[in-house]
């Protein structure tokens, strides 16, 4: 019976899967957007509360982002200049 089955060739190919998002300051204060935006609709005040306050806390986390990417920029050009010196 072996002999009547051919076997096909595999080829291993990256799974389907979505690309990971970024997490960056512009990607959190796109979510914010979109919470406040969907809080708008929301009938109950807890459902509102609930989204303002993720909203705040994407924008508080792009705050994060941005500080620890300016501090990561001046660290480098702190660098380059020693070097340079």
């Amino acid at each position: 019976m072996s002999g009547l089955i051919e076997q096909l060739p595999f080829e291993p190919r990256a799974s389907a899967r979505a690309p990971k998002h970024k997490d960056t300051s512009g990607t959190c204060r796109e979510r914010a957007a979109a919470d406040l935006l969907r809080s708008v609709a929301m009938i109950t005040p807890n459902e509102r509360l609930s989204l303002e306050r993720s909203a705040a806390n994407w924008e508080l986390r792009a705050q994060l982002l941005d500080r620890l990417a300016q501090t990561e920029r001046a660290r480098g050009e702190a660098a380059s200049q020693k070097l340079r010196a």
